[in-house]
This record gives structure tokens, C-alpha cells and sequence, in this order.
């Protein structure tokens, strides 16, 4: 699941000893209820698909990173640069969940521009929200026990 660039880039990164315990993409679909309204648009102005075709695109090039010490986010931008975002493990990590049908859900670490979420801020659209939660919950007590 995760490319070749990707692979160097996080065993580059991983801190001695630091184990990866999950990595994973978002996954939203084509059409929802953000896009319809422009799929719908796109029957007068077909130069409007490119919108959404461009969102799943830096979707197709975002992961997630869960170690045994820390949350990661990678987020491709336009320009093939890479952005990175790192939170520790710690208690109450995760300031909001929220579960979608099917499965999919956020996992927020911080909230900006008071309710907004910024993509950056967490584990966004992930596929089995639940499990990975959990996944996150097990690694902060192990890493937080005495």
C-alpha cells in the first residue's frame, strides 16, 4: 500500500527503535454529498470534473502512519512536495471521533478555525475508523504505563 518513495521516507524517519503498528489512505468517494453538486454542474460545464477528480488525486497520495510512539500524516501537495505532520502518543490524543456508515470515520487531533477541520489534523475519511482507533488507544496506554 505504500510506494517505494514512501517506505524510504518513513524508515528515514522512524526514531530508534519505533515500530509501525498501521498505515493507511483516505478513502472518500467520487460522488458525495460535497461533489454532487458538481457532477451535477459538470452536465453544463464538463471542465468542472476536474475538482473533484483533483481531490481524490491528493487523496490517492495521502497516508497515515500510526508507530508505536507517534501519529503521522504525509500529504502530497500540488507541487510534488510532501508535508508532514507528527503528534506524540499521549493521553487524549484523539480530541474527536467520528463514525460514518460503512466504517469510515475521522480521528481528530486538533480542531482550527474554531469547528472546521483542516486535513492536517488528523486521520480523516479512514476506512475502519473504529479499529484503528482502538489501534491508537492500545499504543498510547502501552506507551504511557509505568
Amino acid at each position: 500500500m505504500m510506494t517505494p518513495d514512501e517506505q524510504t521516507r518513513l524508515q528515514a524517519e522512524l526514531l530508534p527503535g519505533e515500530t509501525l503498528l498501521w498505515h493507511g489512505r483516505p478513502q472518500q468517494p467520487v460522488v458525495n454529498s460535497a461533489t454532487l453538486p458538481l457532477f451535477l454542474l459538470a452536465l453544463l460545464c464538463p471542465l468542472l470534473l476536474i475538482i473533484p477528480l483533483m481531490q481524490q488525486r491528493q487523496l490517492r497520495r495521502t497516508l497515515y502512519v500510526l508507530t508505536d510512539r507517534r501519529l503521522l500524516v504525509y500529504r502530497a501537495n500540488w507541487w510534488r512536495g510532501v508535508q508532514r505532520h507528527a503528534w506524540p502518543l499521549e493521553p487524549g490524543i484523539i480530541t474527536a471521533r467520528v463514525q460514518r456508515p460503512g466504517g469510515r470515520g475521522d480521528l481528530v487531533m486538533e480542531y482550527t478555525y474554531g469547528r472546521r477541520i483542516s486535513p492536517d489534523k488528523g486521520f480523516l475519511n479512514v476506512p475502519d475508523a473504529l479499529r484503528v482507533a482502538r489501534l491508537i488507544d492500545e499504543a498510547e496506554k502501552k506507551l504511557n504505563c509505568p
